[in-house]
C-alpha cells in the first residue's frame, strides 16, 4: 500500500486486513513517503508484527512507491491497493480466490457487481478514460484505471511496474499483461470516496485534469508502440 498523508486511515486499513487475512504467510507493506502529518511515525508506533515499512525521504511518487513495495515482497500473491478505505480491504479475498484459477485478477468497477460511487463529475471522466482504453488498446480488461489488483509472482517476473508518474503505470501494466497472454479476470467491487484525508487526484479539479491528460497520453503512446 502506498502512503501519503494516511493518519486518518491506516490503522483501520492495517486491522481490516489482518482480520481477513490472518496467517503466518501475511506481509503488509507500507511504503511512506515522508508523509507531513507523519503516517510513518504512526506505523512505526503501531509496531504490527505484520508490517513492514518502508519509510522514503527523497524519491517520492505513488507509481514508485508501488515498485518498492512489489520489489519488497516475498509472496508468491501480491496485491495491491490505496490505503484510504475507498476500496474495501475486505474485497482482497475475492480477488486473491480467483488467482486459483486466473494469473491476474483485477478489482474492476465496469463488470458485473462493480460501481464507483464517487461525484458524478468524477465517475464520467474516468469512464469517458477507461472506454477510450478499451478502443485504443484492448477490450479484454475494463479497467484500466483501477488500481487494485492480485496477481501470482510469475507475472511480475514478466512484467515490472513503470515507476514513473502517478496511475499511468497501471494502464501500461494491464495492457501488457493482455500482450503477455496472462489469464486476467476482473472481479467487481463498489469503490467510493475515501475515509478520511484529502484526495492527491481528485480534490483539485486542476490536478484531476492533468492527471487526465496524461492517463490519455499513456493510452495514446501505448497504442501507437502496439502498431510500431
Amino acid at each position: 500500500m502506498p502512503s501519503y498523508n494516511e493518519r486518518e486511515n491506516i490503522e483501520e486499513a492495517i486491522n481490516r486486513i489482518v482480520n481477513i487475512l490472518n496467517n503466518n504467510l501475511l506481509e503488509i507493506i507500507i511504503v511512506d513517503d515522508d508523509s507531513p502529518d507523519a503516517t510513518w511515525k504512526l506505523i512505526k508506533e503501531l509496531n504490527h508484527k505484520k508490517v513492514n515499512l518502508i519509510h522514503r525521504t527523497k524519491e517520492k511518487g505513488l507509481a514508485s512507491a508501488l515498485a518498492a513495495g512489489v520489489e519488497a515482497s516475498k509472496g508468491e500473491v501480491i496485491v495491491w491497493l490505496d490505503c484510504d478505505l475507498g476500496i474495501p480491504p475486505e474485497e482482497i479475498v475475492t480477488l486473491i480466490d480467483y488467482l486459483n484459477i486466473y494469473e491476474v485478477s483485477i478489482g474492476s468497477r465496469y463488470v458485473r457487481g462493480g460501481s464507483d460511487s464517487r461525484a458524478k463529475w468524477i465517475t464520467y471522466s474516468s469512464t469517458f478514460i477507461n472506454k477510450l482504453a478499451q478502443l485504443m488498446l484492448s477490450n479484454e480488461v475494463k479497467d484500466y484505471t483501477s488500481g487494485f489488483i492480485a496477481v501470482r509472482r510469475e507475472v511480475l517476473d514478466h512484467i515490472k511496474i513503470n515507476p514513473h508518474g502517478f496511475g499511468e503505470y497501471f494502464i501500461e501494466f494491464a495492457f501488457k499483461c493482455v500482450q503477455e497472454n496472462f489469464n486476467i479476470v476482473e472481479v467487481g467491487y463498489a469503490y467510493g470516496d475515501r475515509k478520511g484525508g484529502v484526495s492527491k487526484s481528485t480534490d483539485n479539479f486542476f490536478v484531476f485534469l492533468k492527471l487526465g491528460l496524461s492517463y490519455i497520453k499513456k493510452i495514446i503512446s501505448l497504442s501507437y508502440n502496439k502498431y510500431f
